[in-house]
């Protein structure tokens, strides 16, 4: 039995030249390449397949593999897919593949460039796509299954870009087998696009985050820190520094996109963190505040809990998958600057308080290691349709 499904290219090309080209492999090619396919093609799958982990390979495409939560999120799965007897390979979009940031990174990595020729005519068994940009890739190759991890609605990254929101909107009409991190992406799936969604929860890696030992002493000050990329204005890193600039505390910032900006005060910077590193910086901090605007499922509050931080949080998309307010973080509303001020300004001077949320932030996380994600996404496999 052959599923056929339907879906116009010619937008596609537009947002594969102008959009991505720099960062990417040769859009111009490819997108001369798929206009000449013309307007509407008719894209097929297996219909009848029952997934064997001996004989069958799991590939996932990858918009790049620099550091990333989403990409970590996919070395996650992957690695444990691999060391549970699983073929698996990812494949990049990206040229340039750094991936050292990740510890433990077993999973072969291919390059656009090296697979480039052969991927719209290899017979995968599945391939998940992992993005927007991955996504219109993985609809027309010749996969038996095709899956969309889709991690957050991307068109609300874009918002000003109307041509480009579009696009992405139209990478949520395929009728791939939808899988998901978390329960309101689930619900807007379901409810806005009709796709039945498998839920995943993400996990936390508690080898490597932990309590260690912190970078250096702690002063008297209270040390707060801030993480997200400075450059990307939903990263909510300038609400962020703006709700502690003027407190009596140390401030440490963690960025991997942008330095801190002209006229902040801060006593360290650490710019592109390894993995594995972070948890040395969590430790050495008391407070952890993450301000963003948008996220889909954000694991550094998680990570912070992990590694001994009373954690602040603003009430974004994702938030409420693991933080309960006044039990293991402290939640304030988004863009609430002054509120933001107020409750570290407590957490600062209550140490009873601040107690409380770093003991809640210790029993929510031993509640959600890998393995329990794991488990859920290889009953997809086990009983895929």
């Amino acid at each position: 039995m052959i599923q056929k499904i339907k879906i116009s290219l010619h937008k596609t090309s537009y947002f594969l030249k102008k959009k991505i080209s720099k960062k990417y492999f040769n859009f111009d090619r490819e997108y001369k390449k798929w206009l000449n396919l013309g307007k509407p093609i008719e894209l097929s799958c297996e219909k009848e397949f029952k997934f064997n982990k001996e004989r069958n390979s799991i590939s996932f495409l990858v918009p790049g593999v620099n550091i990333s939560g989403g990409i970590a999120v996919i070395f996650q799965h992957a690695n444990r897919l691999k060391s549970n007897g699983y073929n698996v390979k990812i494949y990049s979009l990206s040229k340039i593949n750094n991936f050292e940031w990740f510890p433990n990174q077993g999973v072969e990595v291919v390059s656009f460039e090296n697979f480039e020729k052969e991927f719209y005519s290899k017979n995968f068994d599945i391939l998940i796509a992992t993005g927007y940009s991955t996504s219109f890739s993985v609809a027309m190759s010749k996969a038996k299954k095709k899956f969309y991890f889709v991690q957050s609605d991307e068109s609300r990254f874009f918002q000003k870009n109307k041509k480009l929101c579009k696009i992405i909107k139209e990478s949520y009409k395929i009728e791939f087998q939808y899988v998901t991190e978390a329960k309101w992406i689930k619900k807007w799936l379901e409810d806005e696009l009709g796709h039945t969604a498998h839920y995943v929860p993400n996990g936390i890696d508690l080898e490597v985050f932990k309590k260690v030992d912190p970078i250096e002493p702690k002063g008297e000050k209270t040390r707060i820190l801030i993480e997200g990329a400075i450059n990307i204005p939903y990263k909510g890193m300038q609400d962020a520094y703006n709700a502690i600039k003027d407190l009596d505390c140390e401030i440490w910032i963690v960025s991997n996109n942008g330095k801190p900006k002209k006229g902040w005060r801060y006593d360290k910077f650490f710019e592109n963190v390894p993995y594995s590193e972070m948890n040395k910086i969590y430790s050495s901090c008391d407070i952890f505040l993450k301000m963003s605007r948008i996220e889909g499922f954000f694991g550094p509050p998680m990570e912070a809990m992990a590694c001994g931080c009373a954690v602040v949080v603003g009430r974004v998309t994702g938030y409420d998958e693991y933080i309960i307010n006044g039990e293991n973080a402290l939640v304030v509303e988004r863009g609430d600057i002054i509120g933001a001020k107020n409750v570290i300004q407590r957490l600062i001077e209550d140490a009873p308080l601040r107690n409380k949320i770093i003991d809640g932030g210790h029993r929510t996380v031993k509640e959600w290691g890998w393995e329990k994600s794991f488990d859920h996404l290889k009953k997809i496999f086990e009983n895929i349709k």
